[in-house]
């Protein structure tokens, strides 16, 4: 696996907007989604989500939820539990983060609810989840669990954080559809491509995945992007 100077150089060479592109987008506005002191639910967090840290001071407090213990927790509290049955009162919190989370619920049309049920009227749902559509996610389907882990462990993910799939709603339109009946409304759907992200073997081929995630850039090719990054808010009370 390339070192991360080598990564750099080769994405300021080959892809530059890449930071603003995949990640600035989504950073500005989940940021404006965080009031300050915000209670903030992180679902199926791990030792929690990296996107949440940059936006730390903002927040009050910061609770994780999974299926299994983190080993070096980066967050305020943790309970054990189900996307699809959590552990909290209802409106409970400002906004609800599933980052790469989706992918891996049994039942995702009952996560959505569940989610709608602890936000707060005004809260925010806020996701980043694989397009399964996609030449990357249809081959990653046709792939056993035990090669997953090993092409996983290539590019720095521990086995252990290696979970089983089921892309039960990993379409923009089955998204939409999902959420909507929970009863939330779309602010923002975005979607990116990180093929590169899978091929840092080597400079070669690190190279032509920059080069592959560039070209989805353009619109004729929107329909090659993998991930779907999306906001969408439960509506205040009164509200049409």
């Amino acid at each position: 696996m390339i070192d991360s100077k080598t990564r750099r150089a080769l994405e300021a060479r080959f892809y530059p907007d890449l930071e603003e592109r995949v990640f600035g987008l989504f950073a500005r506005r989940l940021a404006h989604c965080l009031p300050e002191g915000a209670l903030v639910l992180d679902a199926g967090s791990g030792s929690g989500s990296w996107v949440l840290q940059e936006h730390r001071q903002r927040i009050g407090f910061l609770v994780g939820v999974d299926l299994s213990a983190p080993r070096e927790p980066r967050l305020d509290g943790f309970v054990l539990g189900s996307c699809e049955a959590l552990p909290f009162a209802s409106a409970s919190f400002d906004l609800v983060l599933a980052y790469l989370v989706i992918e891996h619920l049994p039942d995702p049309l009952r996560a959505f609810a569940e989610f709608a049920r602890v936000l707060r009227p005004g809260g925010y749902f806020c996701f980043k989840t694989p397009a399964v559509h996609t030449p990357l996610f249809l081959l990653a389907r046709l792939l056993p669990i035990s090669l997953h882990k090993r092409l996983k462990a290539r590019i720095g993910t521990a086995e252990e954080d290696v979970f089983p799939t089921f892309y039960r709603a990993n379409t923009p339109a089955a998204l939409e559809r999902g959420l909507s009946q929970a009863g939330f409304r779309r602010e923002w759907l975005y979607t990116v491509d990180q093929t590169y992200a899978y091929l840092t073997q080597n400079p070669w081929t690190y190279t032509l995945g920059l080069l592959y995630s560039r070209l989805t850039n353009l619109a004729p090719l929107a329909w090659l992007r993998n991930q779907i990054i999306g906001i969408y808010r439960l509506p205040a009370e009164g509200e049409e």
